[in-house]
């Protein structure tokens, strides 16, 4: 059981940045193909929006450590 916890408590999370980070991805490209010449603007607002994307799945992985150890 313990390990469905820790399976669910890093999963959802990871699932939840995954897609997010498609969403990102899919926005960015078609932010792309109607502006161009904004690329470095784009690129940059797309690369930040990942990283807070992914800090989800960082601290669900922490969470997940820490309620299986406690």
């Amino acid at each position: 059981m313990d390990a469905l916890a820790f399976g669910l408590t890093y999963g959802l999370p990871a699932l939840g940045a995954a897609f997010g980070v498609g969403f990102i991805g899919a926005a960015a490209l078609n932010a792309l193909g109607r502006n161009p010449e904004k690329l470095s603007d784009i690129r940059t607002l797309m690369i930040t929006a990942i990283v807070f994307a992914d800090s989800l799945a960082i601290i669900g992985i922490i969470v997940a450590i820490i309620a299986k150890f406690l």
